[in-house]
């Protein structure tokens, strides 16, 4: 299996014979959203493709320990929350669990945690003390930034040169080293709203540093795949790899980069910010989840496009093609975790048609063209018990795998 890994810049080879046989789980880290609102569809976006990620890793036999962090430390919350004039808890909390409920709507199912930043501030503090203690930061007027000029070269997850990133500024602040060295902890003093009393002093973590103490925390060490949409590449991600590297010393620290195209309204990217959102919600109000996935899964998970309601309109009409398909082939009563050949020649081909696809950097275009030809052919074969038989199984497979529900 191969999946594009945005640090090397070309399809990887994931190891799935060697996980398993360390009997290990495949440890994957998504980035979560910030819970000051509700998620959209450009979010659904890029978890159902982490979603098939894991699902298929699963159907080839690998444990899948698959984690989402949740940003419930932001200025963003804050600042809703003192225009709202409720705590700041109370904000997050709300929105983390409708997050929970569109998740479940959508029929995400394969996430093993959801860690709460909120949960991992000691952790971010002891990350922080280490780097100054290995000269990887310091301090700015008591906050404390990373000194991107000790990293292994800052600008090479996002294929930057250092005069690349001389035109660029992160977290501007007299008296830093660099202008893209970045915050770390956020000096505060007392008495408000979501400051930690720490080693450091009081205040909070920096975005970047979150992720790092959750990911160290859970993972223990080096892991197989960091995901999230491609916005994050820089400085986000970039940041996360610096130091992760910077306190471990291990290079690469993450095997695998893997990022999401966008998703657009009138080519502007889908984001709060410019207030073009079309929220779950709303977007389950009009179509069902098995229709939004499959308008998803019939373009690649790289591929950054406009959401056009049409387009997943006439999706509804291809999902109840399916449904027709799976009444005629009812779900097998006992499920394996990996189908046994097929003793038809043509559902052997398609079978391993399908599983060439998602091999290939989860090329759901092609595997969900495979299900729909799969779909037809029972429509045409609905008087052959015993290539239904066999058809059962390899349609069921191929749901499972592309997450449809056909309920």
């Amino acid at each position: 299996m191969r999946i594009h890994n945005t640090l090397s810049m070309e399809k990887d080879e994931v190891p799935l014979e060697r996980i398993r046989n360390l009997k290990r789980e495949f440890r994957m880290f998504v980035c979560g959203p910030t819970v000051q609102d509700n998620i959209h569809v450009g979010h659904a976006k890029t978890y159902f493709a982490f979603d098939v990620l894991a699902r298929w890793l699963l159907k080839r036999g690998v444990k899948v320990y698959f984690l989402i962090n949740i940003t419930d430390v932001d200025d963003k919350i804050f600042d809703r929350a003192k225009r709202d004039n409720i705590p700041y808890m109370e904000i997050a909390d709300k929105f983390y669990n409708e997050f929970l409920e569109d998740l479940d709507a959508l029929n995400i199912q394969t996430v093993s945690k959801f860690a709460r930043v909120s949960s991992y501030v000691e952790e971010s503090v002891e990350l922080v003390l280490e780097m100054l203690d290995k000269a990887k930061a310091y301090y700015v007027n008591q906050s404390v930034y990373f000194d991107t000029s000790k990293a292994d070269h800052y600008g090479k997850l996002s294929h930057q040169s250092d005069f690349d990133l001389r035109m660029k500024i992160i977290d501007a602040a007299p008296g830093k080293r660099n202008s893209v060295d970045f915050l770390l902890w956020r000096y505060l003093g007392d008495g408000r709203e979501g400051v930690w009393k720490t080693k450091l002093g009081p205040g909070r973590p920096g975005w970047h540093i979150e992720d790092s103490g959750i990911a160290l925390k859970e993972f223990g060490g080096p892991y197989d795949l960091h995901g999230g949409a491609t916005e994050l590449i820089f400085p986000h991600h970039e940041s996360e790899l610096a130091q992760d590297e910077a306190v471990s010393g291990k290079i690469p620290f993450v095997s695998i980069w893997m990022h999401t195209g966008l998703l657009l309204m009138k080519g502007e990217k889908m984001s709060k910010s410019l207030g073009n959102v079309v929220t779950i919600r709303e977007a389950l109000n009009k179509f069902s989840a098995d229709a939004l996935r499959f308008y998803f899964m019939k373009r690649h998970y790289r591929d950054s496009f406009d959401y056009d309601q049409n387009q997943v309109n006439s999706c509804t009409e291809e999902v109840d093609k399916l449904k027709l398909a799976g009444a005629i082939v009812p779900r097998p009563t006992r499920r394996t975790t990996q189908s046994g050949a097929p003793k038809s020649a043509v559902l052997s081909k398609l079978q391993n048609d399908f599983e060439a696809a998602m091999d290939d950097d989860l090329n759901t275009p092609r595997a969900l063209k495979l299900l729909m030809n799969l779909a037809n052919d029972i429509q045409r074969n609905k008087s052959e018990p015993a290539y239904l038989e066999e058809a059962s199984s390899v349609f069921w497979d191929f749901v499972d795998t592309l997450g449809f529900e056909l309920l």
